[in-house]
């Protein structure tokens, strides 16, 4: 399939749950460079950080970087993403979210081959290991179907795994965030008003869902961690401990 995709990588300065944070440091490069480098070694397209705060603008300039100054009125990632995008003609377009150091380009490039299969938008996920992950509330799990079509995102435990059931070892499996769309695909989701799901839950791939939209999931082996909180930065620390 043709790599006929444009990168946009949001880059929020002010995150409510941790403001700066994509300009936080792990091993002493910020969170935006390691996905900056990771989008760029994909070889899927040109990358393109998308921000409301000049101080990102500025730090993008630096690492050699393009940057779109854009509104800060805009609601999430996904519009921002559209904003930066509307002057591309490129067929797809990717949201790498700026909080997501530890993305392999490997992860991506998976992701991409199933919008071969038609998919709407395209993503990927792994096998939980770690089992305080089932729990956690910022750890999204998937219940998807055999083909990897996914059927629902949430916070919570799903699928729940009942005490009768013969499927003894059924993994669960959390999402990476981020989404491939098809350019018709994402014109079509931000026209779209949030849905109820999506409010509640607090993910807006749900509105996609509810209004019948198909998403395609990339099984992948492993998922570093998403930086959301301070926290995170020292979950970052031991995660590259472990790598070694």
């Amino acid at each position: 399939m043709d790599k006929n995709c444009l990168i946009v990588i949001p880059a929020r300065y002010n995150s409510q749950r941790f403001p700066g944070k994509v300009l936080a440091k792990i091993r002493g490069k910020a969170v935006l460079q390691w996905c900056y480098e990771a989008a760029v070694k994909s070889g899927l397209g040109p990358v393109v950080i998308a921000t409301e705060d000049r101080r990102v603008l500025d730090f993008a300039g630096g690492i050699g970087a393009k940057c779109a100054l854009t509104s800060p009125r805009c609601q999430s990632g996904t519009d921002r993403v559209y904003e930066a995008a509307k002057g591309s003609k490129k067929k797809f377009i990717i949201n790498f979210q700026g909080d997501e150091p530890f993305m392999r380009a490997e992860t991506l490039v998976a992701a991409f081959k199933t919008m071969s299969a038609g998919y709407d938008i395209a993503t990927a996920g792994a096998p939980i290991t770690d089992k305080a992950e089932i729990n956690n509330p910022n750890c999204v799990k998937i219940a998807m179907n055999r083909a990897g079509r996914a059927l629902y995102f949430s916070r919570s435990p799903i699928p729940f795994h009942h005490p009768l059931s013969d499927l003894k070892n059924f993994p669960w499996f959390k999402h990476c965030g981020f989404y491939i769309y098809r350019r018709s695909s994402l014109e079509r989701f931000v026209k779209l008003p949030p849905s109820p799901l999506e409010l509640l839950e607090r993910l807006e791939q749900l509105r996609a869902l509810e209004n019948g939209m198909t998403i395609g999931v990339a099984t992948v082996k492993m998922l570093g961690p998403a930086i959301d909180t301070p926290a995170d930065l020292k979950a970052a620390e031991k995660f590259l401990q472990r790598q070694k």
